[in-house]
């Protein structure tokens, strides 16, 4: 008797409503490996636009960010230009928030653009909410920065009046109104200078020049290794039982009947 299964073997045991219910279940298996490693690759690819957008030459925040739209994956790490004034009476404080170790807040304030609509400045780090530096410069200002999108944690969560938990242009927009531009500018420079001013924090998305995002490449490939391991243990096992059932129809065969 031979150790391999014949093919009707095979068949025969992958038919039963045992193993039709594997061979479900590793379909549905393969295809969440498949889908998480495309959404993987995919985030590979937007990291790599993001990068791109930061490297490329600033834009008026006009041309990025439009009132009531979304910021799409190529513009987010944008480097932008935004003039116009402060809005003090819309400002708010982003709690929870360090900088080299130490505890403070965020502030966040409003940029009336020309044409009437708003855009949310992260104008610094302070070490608390009355520290100097709060309060914005009068008059005209010329922002540079960087386009970042909204942070997607407590985003709708707001402690106190004037504060909130994350960055939110959906939370920012009830309180300053429809005109208000998605995602926020991460202030790198202003003119006219102003002191005191907030400490500036880093951007979200680096826009200098970056190693390739390899981690996420290798979480690409690992979610397809991951559907092919269950290619490999679902025939693995098929023919294991159908071994037994080919040793099965051998002793049938070999049985001899009394005439």
């Amino acid at each position: 008797m031979s150790d391999r299964p014949t093919p009707r073997a095979i068949l025969r045991t992958a038919v039963t409503p045992r193993w039709l219910g594997f061979a479900v279940l590793a379909v549905i298996f393969m295809i969440g490996c498949f889908v998480l490693g495309r959404w993987q690759w995919d985030r590979t690819q937007d990291i790599i636009q993001a990068e791109q957008a930061g490297r490329s030459a600033p834009r008026v925040v006009e041309e990025v960010a439009k009132p009531g739209g979304t910021l799409t994956n190529e513009l987010i790490g944008q480097p932008v230009i935004a003039a116009g004034s402060y809005e003090p009476a819309g400002q708010v404080m982003v709690l929870h928030r360090s900088f080299n170790d130490q505890p403070g807040v965020w502030v966040v304030t409003p940029l009336l653009l020309t044409d009437g609509s708003l855009i949310a400045v992260l104008r610094g780090w302070l070490p608390d909410a009355s520290a100097p530096g709060a309060i914005p410069p009068a008059g005209s200002v010329v922002v540079t920065g960087v386009v970042q999108p909204d942070e997607g944690f407590y985003g709708e969560a707001r402690p106190d009046p004037g504060t909130l938990v994350a960055i939110s242009s959906v939370e920012l927009g009830k309180l300053w109104g429809q005109k208000t531009r998605p995602g926020y500018i991460t202030l790198q420079a202003q003119q006219p200078a102003f002191e005191p001013a907030p400490t500036p924090v880093p951007p979200t998305v680096v826009t200098d020049n970056v190693a390739f995002p390899i981690q996420n490449l290798f979480y690409a490939i690992q979610w397809l290794i991951f559907a092919a391991f269950a290619v490999v243990v679902y025939g693995r096992w098929l023919w294991r039982d159908a071994q037994d059932i080919g040793a099965e129809d051998d002793d049938l065969s070999t049985t001899v009947t009394p005439s």
